[in-house]
């Protein structure tokens, strides 16, 4: 955007031409149509050369003034051809161009170059991957093995950083960290005295491939999911021949069938997964009770798991518009996360300017309000079901209830995450290869690095808070399952106050979201930020202070706490009423709120649109009391509204919106979303992370089809979880917990 829109630079570009970095393509390209059967590659000469005298003598001048340069720029590398090896390998190769050496043809031709659309923003030049590790430069007859290497630095044009990154091939002779540095430090001078742009040569680093290890966390990922695998092959056929090994071990006494009824299990946050609780389990025995070695393998049954996963049934008193909700926002999760992977590998970063230019795409850009949804969704099932118990109950006095309260949570919780946070952390990066599989997998910022140092904290949700300036993630979206199991310990403070003093409840609830609000604002107005979306914030910062931190975060929960309250103490009446009524006043009631709300919940989404145009333009932050404003009441409005919007479902005001988010369809989708958020990060990482290429965002449907792939994978690999780890686990809790009841 910068480049687009500075006439100086482009200037400067059109004047003095490419930088110098393109020098050794053009020599080859001129080498190429001058003479190509110099080259001695195992190819028929192009049918289309020019052979006209005219042609040729144009060819051959600019040979001689390439020539020439490229003797002008050799001469400035000090020390090459003495210091080092690697710095005169370099020079042999540079200079072998000429001559049609293949070796050096090869090396140049594998190396990142700059391509088409340096003016509006490609500075992602990577390279021929291949050709480097395993093509031409990959034979050892040919100058030895050959190894890619990750460039990147900042140069300064106009006055502005930009951020250049392309791909080095690495002879053998450089295969030294030091080397390289050296090497680079020389071109960084070079680029200074072309005088187009500025660099600091202290910038520059260079990551070259390595074999990873495959070390102690790498085998008990393998471990733990091989055993699961096991499992569930074992459950599997276990299911398939029980009645044949009944049949055959009581002599044919399989007439004896026990039917038994799944317990509705009261604390199920559906905010994870919602699994119909009246789905009769049958068990064929003989007349002894099941061992409970039968009953184990089964819970890791396909014919189970799969049973459940794809079972529409539902009963009166679900609040199914939830499931519609929980798979639209887990999409739009993933939508976001989509789009900030490939800016990495964008080809053209004017387009972004064009389409920040769109009020339309503030959908993507301004995401956020998907991940309040689901703390508000979460703070409103929690609430009521529990308020349910408590009334059955009259209170939970009992201890043990309160303890199974809490296990259960985090049981059902943390295994699924245990085996994302393995495959994320130490099996992702033994898979991917890629000019920048190497960055992406060794940096410090890596999920490897991460986890190794704090897996521990990730599995006592205390990630978001330790350590307190953290240079990465264990795993990318851990934060939010920190946060998300911090407020459901402390929930029943709030839910049992409502349940016995509804006046104390209500304040203690209400107090609580005011200083949150409160700490927002007072933290943005601080540290001088400005919403997450702007472009001149710091994201370090907005992450660090405000996006993952539970005090700040807790408001959309509480705003869930109290709306599955009211829907508790009224809903019911509520409904009843609105049954008495003729379809044209329930319009007249309905219409009103489904305005106000969509109109508060689009104020939030878009409603940072001016500022950002103001951001891309003056390059300032927009005025300290709007990102006040935002930051400590957009989360609150945006659940507020969204909440408001469930009752009117619930109580029969939805219309055709309360029939499209109940849709029995959604309940196969929604059972996955855990699974989906658990593994979209690292999957979509993965992905971009293995690209050879750019990415050219326009049209709009190539990043169409890139999202649309990525959310495909997502949910498929979610299958995958929820049917060997998710699933599996909740039947044995299932039988635990009838066991003990």
């Amino acid at each position: 955007y910068y480049i687009t829109n500075n006439l100086r630079f482009q200037q400067m570009v059109i004047r003095k031409g490419t930088l110098q970095l393109c020098l050794f393509v053009i020599l080859v390209i001129v080498q190429t149509t001058a003479n190509p059967w110099h080259l001695q590659l195992p190819l028929p000469a192009p049918p289309n050369i020019p052979t006209s005298s005219d042609t040729r003598i144009l060819q051959q001048a600019l040979l001689t003034n390439f020539t020439s340069s490229i003797n002008d720029i050799l001469s400035n590398f000090e020390g090459f051809g003495d210091a080092t090896k690697c710095s005169a390998k370099i020079s042999e190769l540079t200079s072998g161009v000429l001559s049609g050496n293949l070796e050096s043809i090869a090396f140049v031709d594998a190396l990142g170059k700059p391509g088409s659309g340096v003016t509006t923003g490609n500075f992602l030049w990577l390279g021929d991957y291949e050709m480097c590790g395993k093509g031409v430069l990959g034979n050892e007859t040919i100058g030895g093995i050959y190894q890619n290497c990750l460039v990147k630095g900042y140069v300064f044009a106009g006055g502005f950083p930009l951020t250049l990154t392309w791909t080095g091939c690495s002879p053998p002779e450089c295969q030294n960290t030091t080397d390289l540095q050296g090497v680079l430090k020389q071109i960084a001078s070079l680029i200074n005295k072309s005088g187009i742009v500025k660099t600091d040569p202290a910038s520059w680093t260079v990551q070259c491939d390595v074999d990873q290890e495959f070390d102690a966390g790498a085998y008990a990922a393998v471990t733990i999911i091989s055993l699961f695998g096991f499992l569930v092959v074992v459950g599997t056929l276990w299911y398939l021949l029980e009645p044949i090994i009944v049949s055959f071990t009581e002599g044919g006494k399989d007439d004896t069938t026990v039917l038994v009824q799944a317990e509705e299990n009261v604390y199920e946050d559906v905010d994870l997964q919602s699994r119909p609780s009246d789905i009769k389990e049958k068990y064929q025995t003989t007349n002894q009770p099941e061992s409970f070695l039968g009953r184990f393998f089964k819970c890791f049954a396909l014919q189970k798991t799969m049973g459940t996963l794809f079972s529409t049934n539902t009963k009166p008193g679900q609040v199914l518009c939830l499931n519609g909700i929980r798979v639209l926002s887990i999409n739009w999760v993933v939508l976001g996360h989509a789009y900030a992977f490939c800016t990495s590998y964008m080809g053209s970063y004017s387009y972004v300017a064009e389409l920040m230019k769109r009020r339309s795409f503030m959908v993507v850009l301004n995401g956020l309000p998907s991940v309040d949804s689901f703390f508000a969704l979460s703070g409103f099932l929690v609430t009521y079901l529990l308020l349910k118990q408590l009334a059955k109950r009259g209170g939970m006095s009992n201890p043990l209830h309160w303890i199974a309260f809490y296990v259960h949570r985090y049981v059902r919780l943390t295994m699924p995450y245990l085996v994302a946070m393995l495959i994320e952390g130490w099996l992702y990066r033994l898979v991917m290869t890629g000019p920048r599989a190497q960055q992406a997998s060794e940096s410090d910022l890596s999920a490897h690095a991460m986890c190794k140092k704090y897996w521990y904290l990730n599995l006592l949700y205390i990630n978001n808070i330790v350590p307190w300036n953290p240079t990465g993630a264990c795993v990318g979206q851990g934060w939010y399952l920190a946060n998300d199991m911090q407020f459901f310990i402390i929930a029943p403070v709030f839910i049992v106050l409502l349940f016995r003093k509804s006046i104390i409840g209500l304040i203690a609830t209400m107090s609580t979201m005011l200083c949150s609000a409160i700490a927002a604002a007072v933290v943005t107005a601080y540290y001088h930020l400005g919403p997450a979306t702007t472009a001149e914030t710091d994201q370090s910062d907005e992450m660090r202070l405000l996006y993952t931190k539970p005090w700040i975060r807790i408001t959309p929960y509480l705003v869930g706490i109290l709306a599955g309250w009211f829907y508790w103490k009224w809903g019911e009446a509520i409904s009843a009423k609105v049954k008495t009524l003729a379809e044209w006043q329930k319009v007249a009631c309905a219409t009103p709120l489904w305005v106000v709300t969509a109109a508060v919940e689009y104020a939030v989404v878009f409603g940072l649109y001016d500022d950002i145009q103001h951001v891309q333009q003056e390059h300032t932050n927009p005025s300290e009391v709007a990102s006040v404003f935002y930051e400590s009441l957009a989360r609150i409005a945006w659940s507020l509204a969204l909440t408001a919007q469930v009752l009117l479902c619930q109580c029969g005001l939805g219309g055709f919106i309360n029939s499209l988010l109940g849709w029995s369809g959604w309940l196969v989708f929604s059972r996955l979303t855990y699974s989906v958020f658990l593994l979209h990060l690292g999957l979509q990482g993965v992905l971009t992370g293995q690209m050879r290429h750019s990415i050219f965002l326009n049209p709009d449907f190539e990043f169409a089809v890139i999202y649309l792939g990525m959310l495909a994978i997502a949910y498929l690999s979610a299958a995958v979880l929820y049917l060997v780890v998710e699933q599996p686990i909740a039947n044995l809790e299932g039988i635990t917990y009838r066991k003990n009841k």
